[in-house]
């Protein structure tokens, strides 16, 4: 007598190779990816507002990046702006230099300070 639910268990998986399971991991990634939104030119002014008024006064500024696909997001203070390059210098509470580039902002609003 055929037994289905034997048939299924031959063919599960008992152990995986790390390559499949990389190749598992991409895939999940590649389905949360987002497509890059497409930004009003409102909305550009309204940051060119929000960052200049931040850096004459150096409060923080939380930016939300499109980064391949998905968001990523920094906070600090807007501490030089490359206009050839296109790219803000942005230093965080660690110290560390983060460089945004000008078409990745999504969004930037003022950080809470403390």
């Amino acid at each position: 007598m055929w037994d289905e639910r034997k048939d299924q268990n031959r063919w599960k998986m008992k152990f995986i190779l790390p390559e499949h399971n990389e190749a598992l991991r991409q895939l999940r990634l590649a389905k949360q990816k987002i497509d890059r939104p497409v930004l009003s030119e409102e909305q550009f002014a309204e940051f060119e507002f929000v960052i200049s008024s931040a850096m004459s006064e150096n409060l923080p500024l939380f930016f939300e990046l499109y980064d391949d696909g998905f968001i990523r997001e920094v906070t600090g203070r807007v501490v030089y702006v490359d206009h050839l390059r296109k790219v803000f210098r942005v230093k965080d509470n660690r110290g560390y230099t983060n460089f945004v580039r000008f078409s990745d902002i999504l969004n930037v609003k003022n950080a809470p300070s403390g």
